[in-house]
């Protein structure tokens, strides 16, 4: 068992602690759900009309952990079904309004293991676009894409190594690795 110092702990966001019966107090970090749900784990970098939405876990959350949240979110994608909330944290939101196609792809990537880094609305490439940020390169959708949506290699470093796209109502929605 690990022992906790109560300095190391009282600046990490959601932490408790459970008293344990020797006297020594046992960490408790909230599950994904938990954490999910007060939206701590993402970066509201937007800026007036434009919204920008940085994934960026706690530096103690190990790879597993990590995981875990990005399978979640795959979940939470799923069960939204497109319909659009206002009540939804804003990421999830912005995932909301894609179209189902790039939806389902970012969904088989999130379940592959690909993790979601941001998302944005911020007026590029059309006003009303919407382009989401992946770690890795695709590998669930790159030789079979959903319907609706094309894959491209762009591998151009100042922009990104590949592209799922799909357009509705004369909007690009993108996926980028």
């Amino acid at each position: 068992m690990r022992y906790v110092d109560e300095q190391c702990t009282q600046n990490v966001p959601g932490f408790e602690e459970w008293p344990a019966t020797d006297g020594y107090m046992i960490p408790r970090v909230p599950t994904a759900r938990e954490m999910m749900n007060k939206d701590r784990i993402w970066k509201n970098n937007s800026s007036g009309t434009l919204m920008q939405y940085d994934f960026s876990p706690p530096r103690y959350w190990t790879d597993d952990r990590i995981k875990e949240v990005q399978l979640a979110f795959a979940s939470q994608i799923e069960d939204a079904n497109g319909v659009v909330t206002p009540s939804v944290p804003g990421w999830l939101h912005l995932v909301q309004r894609l179209p189902e196609g790039i939806r389902m792809a970012l969904v088989a990537e999130l379940r592959a293991g690909n993790r979601l880094s941001s998302i944005g609305a911020t007026g590029w490439p059309n006003d009303d676009s919407i382009v989401i940020n992946m770690r890795e390169r695709f590998s669930a959708t790159r030789t079979q894409p959903p319907p609706g949506v094309v894959w491209r290699a762009i591998n151009d470093p100042r922009y990104c190594r590949e592209e799922l796209s799909e357009r509705a109502d004369a909007v690009d929605f993108l996926i980028i690795a």
